[in-house]
């Protein structure tokens, strides 16, 4: 569709959920253009705004890959769209492996070549290397035998390692599964986050570089920079690095941009990407981490700062170049509000490993809460010239936390109740009096409750009849190996145990069941109504405060942890054994 003049055109924008989408609708229905919007919920943030004129709503392609591809089909058949922007990875990638190569060019990606090559984080790094470019230490796995070798090879980084799996979206039981960067502290949290990340793939671990997260965003014609913008990272999250929920945008690096620079013309890229990177600003020493072939999430502040890049796209695509633009504005700050009060909250409650993360004081807090009053100041959705995009967006922050409010008040009188019961003469105490069997669970029976199994028939020996299992489907497992020795030391022997899964059978055995967390009890009595009155948490008979009543999973953390939930355990299970000789008395 066009307008008299010729000059408008009708785009049809992707993931209309994501705040890059929005920016993008925005800047496009500024121009004048007619801005659809497809998501794969009916009622998206960007089909709220005032520029988007139709909404369309498409089946999930992380469910659903091959009904998406058909729906994209036909609406490249049937509606007359100059141009097609897919804004995540979800919907980029069923379209550049599926489409006819007639379909592709009306949709904004790159050479599917080149688009290949970036999703895939390895042949990144080896692209990298070739182009002098520098990349942090890394090696790639395919199967948990190489680890060793790997572990060898990255030693001289020291830890943490991150674990990265090769591409960004996997698949598992027929669905598109996302994947995100995780982060390990010693060999054995390493060797449980890489068993875990083979599942969808090859591995890749990486030195952890510190410094500024920085992103270099750019369009490119055939392998030739146009425009470029840089922003800097000032809150993530994660805390440990993920995106970004406040910037600030600065002059491009150097550096950076000549590094960029190669990598695009390496790669022949033609469209938007953003290269990112870690930077030191006291060497000037820096790393890639990845580059996104697609439009990327601080995108608002990028359009805020002046470096439109949506309607940058829409002029190469439509037109075949991109005129000259002024750089962007440095200085200009622009904040998720959403996910910026998640960030606020992992930080009060200092929820990054330690050593990791240098978390930010009080003063800090308030000087970055006080940006908001800066004329240099934007919100990634919040908008007064568009504004029912943002009150949408408050509304589902309202109601996030308000149902976080319910489950949290919901949990204390859950874990209060479950206190009371573990106190003396409470009800656990009299069942605990009279059970003949007394059945353990946790998750995979190879760490808290095949503690408690062995705790209790090796230090209580005839006390009860001892059962454990987990609700992991794969029985047989030998008890996790650091547990195992610390139980030794204190002259407690699991090597003998082999995990059980959870049934219906073995519940119908014990007298009394003792879980270690609230989510076990919940689970457990959803599945087992039946069973529900003789649950209990194991942690209660220990427990000062209700706040202690749960019993944290040790699994692939630091030994620390392993030694705390050990005696934990002990002290739990001597308590339950105390409890009921109180009542029996």
């Amino acid at each position: 569709m066009r307008s008299g003049n010729g000059g408008a055109r009708r785009v049809l924008v992707l993931d209309g959920d994501q705040g890059a989408a929005l920016s993008i609708v925005r800047s496009l229905g500024r121009l004048g253009h007619a801005v659809d919007v497809a998501a794969d919920r009916a009622s998206s943030l960007a089909s709220w705004s005032r520029h988007a004129r139709q909404r369309w709503c498409y089946p999930d392609p992380l469910r659903d890959e091959g009904a998406f591809v058909g729906w994209l089909r036909d609406m490249l058949a049937g509606q007359p769209h100059d141009l097609v922007i897919p804004v995540t990875e979800r919907t980029l990638l069923p379209a550049a492996r599926a489409l006819a190569p007639a379909e592709q060019a009306r949709v904004a990606m790159a050479p599917r070549a080149a688009l290949e090559q970036v999703v895939d984080k390895q042949r990144t790094m080896d692209l990298a290397r070739t182009l002098d470019v520098p990349v942090p230490l890394g090696v790639e796995l395919g199967d948990l035998a190489e680890l060793d070798a790997a572990c060898a090879q990255l030693a001289p980084a020291g830890w943490p390692v991150v674990v990265k799996p090769s591409r960004s979206v996997g698949h598992e039981d027929g669905r598109r599964v996302p994947l995100s960067v995780g982060y390990a502290a010693d060999r054995r949290a390493l060797e449980a986050a890489v068993r875990h990340a083979l599942r969808f793939g090859r591995v890749l671990l990486q030195e952890y570089f510190r410094g500024d997260g920085v992103g270099v965003e750019l369009i490119a014609d055939r392998g030739e920079i146009r425009h470029a913008f840089q922003h800097r990272r000032l809150h993530e999250v994660p805390l440990t690095g993920g995106g970004s929920s406040l910037r600030v945008s600065e002059a491009p690096t150097p550096a950076l941009l000549q590094a960029s620079e190669r990598l695009v013309r390496a790669l022949g890229w033609h469209g938007v990407a953003m290269v990112e990177f870690k930077l030191q600003r006291e060497t000037g020493t820096f790393r890639l981490m990845e580059i996104n072939g697609r439009f990327w999430g601080s995108l608002p502040l990028a359009v805020a700062a002046g470096a439109d890049f949506p309607a940058m796209l829409l002029e190469l695509w439509t037109q075949g170049r991109v005129a000259d633009r002024p750089p962007a504005r440095a200085g200009v700050l622009c904040r998720h509000l959403g996910r910026d009060l998640a960030w606020l909250e992992a930080v009060l409650r200092r929820d990054a490993p330690a050593g990791l993360v240098a978390l930010p004081g009080r003063g800090e807090l308030l000087r970055d809460a006080a940006l908001v009053l800066s004329p240099r100041h934007h919100f990634d959705i919040q908008s007064w010239r568009d504004p029912m995009p943002g009150l949408v967006d408050l509304g589902r922050i309202a109601a996030h936390h308000g149902a976080r409010l319910r489950e949290l008040l919901a949990r204390r009188r859950f874990l209060r109740r479950q206190w009371r019961m573990g106190r003396p003469g409470g009800r656990a105490a009299r069942q605990l009096q009279a059970a003949r069997t007394v059945l353990f669970v946790c998750h995979g029976n190879i760490n808290r409750s095949a503690l408690a199994q062995a705790y209790a028939e090796q230090r209580h020996p005839g006390r009860w009849h001892c059962l454990s299992a987990g609700f992991h489907p794969q029985a047989g497992r030998p008890a996790d190996a650091r547990m195992a020795d610390i139980a030794r030391e204190h002259g407690v022997e699991m090597q003998a145990l082999r995990s059980a899964t959870l049934t219906a059978a073995l519940l119908r055995q014990a007298e009394v069941v003792l879980v270690m967390e609230q989510a076990h009890a919940e689970r457990l009595q959803a599945a087992h109504p039946e069973a529900a009155s003789k649950v209990f948490l194991l942690g209660a008979a220990a427990a000062k405060t209700p706040a202690e009543v749960e019993i944290d999973d040790p699994y692939a953390r630091p030994e620390a942890v392993y030694r705390r939930i050990f005696e934990r355990v002990a002290r739990a299970v001597d308590a339950c054994v105390a409890l009921a000789d109180g009542a029996r008395r």
